[in-house]
């Protein structure tokens, strides 16, 4: 973006210059924000979907930026927010029309924690290669400064997704992160050890999907809005780093029967995620992952409190609930897009699982 034009941008964006000014001066120890700005300075042959905002704005505390995206590009929304100094918050639920690819240079050592609960997305450097980021996982990345990468979001997909930008003295600090208590690849990664592994990823818990859900559905706005942000994104990555430290622990040097199950069970979840418009049969998906249907179905209840069946209609309703926040899209589009023939079926499905019809939820 030329100067004149990244000046109007931030001029609209932020509430005029000397909210602006205002924001940049609280952000200037850790620079994350620019992690953001510099969408907007590299490989101009790729504009952002933020170039043409049809509404953005900022909260009166200055933490917190809405930006609509509505386009040919995507539809849907990114919300930032910093709850600190050493932390970034972006929520991401939009679909994406078109493939899009944006080149990114963080101007300062940055961990990345992510949460996909769908969407693709990837990530690649230049002397590495491709990294794919997968849906219904958490991972965590290490980007040195000045260590430019290509974040790439597939075509046609549904990017629903919470992502922390931490910064590393941040996160040691605030979150007592202890080196011994993670696997060596994690270490790595954590402390920024190892240029070759970039990426850590991990399965996403029931739990952690819920709080997740509950980042990019609450109800609440102002002061509200970002105490509940903080709160959820601490629970989220307090979460995060106990599963991981509780599964370390717990896994012994070789690998036994019980630790290779759940290991299959995840893969299910995972299947059963990217399938959920036309989700497999419970003996496909038992074959696919190297389980019979009785053993697959007693793991799957015992590792998510919940059945095969129940998993994957309350992710098909989830994602129609978060489909119909896009006014573009009728009731019969939001039912097709989450694998209903028939709006009609759509409906009582909704019903009766939230207790209201699509339209009421839609008013809401």
């Amino acid at each position: 973006m030329k100067s004149t034009e990244f000046a109007e941008w931030k001029d609209t964006t932020f509430g005029g210059k000397d909210h602006y000014s205002r924001f940049m001066n609280y952000t200037d120890d850790y620079d994350i924000l620019r992690i953001y700005q510099s969408f907007n300075e590299p490989e101009r042959s790729n504009p952002l979907p933020f170039d043409t905002l049809d509404n953005a704005d900022i909260s009166e505390e200055g933490d917190s930026v809405v930006l609509d995206l509505n386009d040919e590009v995507a539809t849907g929304y990114w919300e930032l927010f910093r709850p600190n100094r050493g932390l970034l918050v972006c929520l991401t639920d939009g679909i994406y029309h078109q493939e899009y690819m944006q080149k990114i240079h963080p101007q300062h050592d940055i961990i990345t924690i992510r949460f996909v609960l769908s969407g693709k997305l990837s990530i690649t450097f230049d002397e590495r290669g491709t990294l794919h980021i997968p849906q219904a996982s958490s991972s965590i990345m290490f980007t040195h400064q000045d260590r430019e990468f290509d974040l790439g979001i597939h075509k046609s997909c549904h990017l629903s997704s919470v992502t922390f930008h931490v910064h590393p003295k941040a996160l040691y600090s605030n979150f007592q992160i202890d080196q011994d208590k993670f696997p060596q690849h994690l270490q790595d990664i954590l402390f920024g050890r190892a240029v070759k592994k970039h990426l850590y990823s991990f399965p996403i818990t029931p739990d952690m999907m819920n709080n997740v859900m509950e980042l990019l559905k609450m109800p609440y706005v102002g002061v509200r809005r970002r105490k509940f942000t903080e709160a959820k994104s601490v629970e989220l990555i307090c979460r995060l780093f106990q599963e991981i430290e509780d599964d370390f622990h717990k896994t012994p040097v070789v690998t036994t029967t019980e630790h290779s199950i759940k290991a299959r069970v995840y893969e299910a979840q995972r299947i059963l995620v990217e399938s959920y418009k036309n989700p497999p049969t419970l003996a496909e998906v038992a074959r696919r992952v190297g389980l019979n249907r009785t053993s697959l179905c007693k793991e799957f209840k015992a590792t998510f409190g919940t059945t095969v069946f129940e998993f994957c209609q309350r992710y098909r309703m989830s994602k129609a609930q978060e489909l119909l926040q896009d006014r573009n899209l009728s009731i019969s589009q939001v039912a097709n897009e989450v694998g209903y023939d028939y709006p009609g079926n759509f409906t009582a499905a909704f019903k009766k699982h939230f207790g209201d019809l699509p339209k009421v939820i839609r008013k809401a």
